[in-house]
């Protein structure tokens, strides 16, 4: 009987246990563009500076899994980051991928209706370097951007 019980248990922990990441828990392209769209919103509302110190706020309101915005000054460097301040601070000019795609002079070519910027950059989620695409939005002086990566 004792026997059986732990069978029993063992099976329902093995059902129950977490599956693999599916595509389900990844961002998607409408899902990144309403963040941007959010962040800018929130801009306008508060202002730049508690704007991006509430994107700076590790799982705030501007991540969700592997979506995260990110804002480009005027001065062309990063000025907020959701998931990596060590990037804060960083020229944007001349950024290119792994593979050598120069995809940070595509984003400082933000239009205000905005685009889509594809290139590689490591997954926060996953640690891997992975095909992403930002939509990237220029309003005033800032770019915002928030990508998804691609399955």
């Amino acid at each position: 009987m004792i026997q059986r019980i732990g069978i029993t248990l063992l099976l329902g922990l093995l059902f129950f246990a977490p599956l693999p990441a599916s595509a389900a828990e990844r961002g998607t392209a409408e899902e990144a563009q309403a963040l941007v769209e959010k962040a800018i919103a929130r801009y306008k509302e508060v202002g730049a500076e508690q704007t991006f110190a509430e994107i700076d706020t590790p799982g705030g309101s501007f991540v969700d899994r592997d979506l995260y915005v990110f804002v480009v000054g005027p001065d062309k460097r990063t000025v907020a980051h959701g998931v990596d301040q060590t990037l804060i601070g960083d020229l944007m000019v001349g950024s290119k991928d792994y593979r050598g795609k120069p995809f940070g002079d595509e984003i400082l070519a933000a239009t205000p209706e905005g685009f889509w910027v594809d290139y590689h950059f490591k997954n926060y989620v996953t640690g891997k370097n992975e095909q992403k695409s930002s939509f990237v939005r220029k309003v005033g002086d800032y770019i915002f951007g928030c990508g998804y990566y691609k399955p």
